[in-house]
């Protein structure tokens, strides 16, 4: 008669399957020290990626003042110095873009020559517009 305090035996084979706790927990340990090591890596990799495309739309930002001017049939003129963040649609929040000397798209599209910095926190970026089809160049950074 069976009660349920007797249980049948566990088949020979049966006893060796599987891993002990103490195998397990030393696969944690390696899993969590490999991620401790690996995170913090990833996380300058993708901080570097959202400067990366920032930069390419408020610069793209600047690109497009040409064709601003030929819509709006004006002239738009900036002064040196950090310019104001509703002067320019498409600048990201948190970035200050500044020119070196007063910037001047005419009504026909055409760009003066300028260079400036997009600055956000400790990064900062250098930049030329050339002339007169407002194309944008980077300057490398410093090493």
């Amino acid at each position: 008669m069976r009660t349920s305090a007797t249980r049948p035996p566990i088949p020979e084979r049966r006893r060796g399957a599987g891993f002990t706790l103490l195998e397990l927990l030393v696969v944690l340990a390696l899993l969590g020290l490999a991620t401790a090591l690996v995170a913090p890596q990833g996380t300058r990799m993708i901080e570097t990626w959202r400067h990366a495309t920032d930069v390419d739309a408020a610069l793209g930002s600047v690109a497009a003042l040409g064709a601003r001017a030929r819509t709006e049939g004006r002239r738009l003129s900036f002064e040196a110095g950090p310019v104001p963040a509703d002067a320019i649609e498409g600048i990201p929040e948190g970035w200050v873009l500044s020119f070196d000397a007063p910037f001047q798209v005419q009504p026909n599209g055409a760009c003066d020559a300028a260079s400036g910095t997009l600055r956000k926190d400790a990064y900062e970026r250098r930049f030329a517009v050339e002339a007169p089809y407002c194309r944008i160049r980077l300057d490398e950074p410093a090493p």
